[in-house]
């Protein structure tokens, strides 16, 4: 009897050394919202398409020039762009330069 008393107080010393010594949980940072990502669904600035072309943007700048991630399909698959583009139109021209 005297044993198992031993191994029951030996598995619970353990289990409460693995507990106490077990690694921290790791947590990863917020998204950028200015930086979309289409292969995740995350589009702070919004997402439309139409046919074989859709697009994901990112939240603007400031300046009002914004992260612009389209995705064309080709016969070889999909194809991934990113432009950081300026305007309100739904294909933007360039974004806004420096003076």
């Amino acid at each position: 009897m005297k044993f198992t008393h031993a191994r029951h107080g030996t598995a619970i010393l353990s289990c409460a050394v693995a507990v106490v010594l077990s690694p921290a949980v790791a947590s990863a940072d917020p998204p950028d919202p200015h930086q979309p990502d289409m292969t995740k669904g995350y589009c702070p600035g919004g997402r439309w398409g139409y046919g074989n072309l859709a697009v994901c943007d990112g939240e603007k700048y400031p300046d009002g020039s914004f992260w612009h991630q389209w995705m064309k399909t080709w016969m070889v698959g999909p194809q991934f762009y990113y432009d950081c583009v300026g305007g309100d139109e739904p294909l933007p021209g360039p974004p806004p330069t420096q003076s």
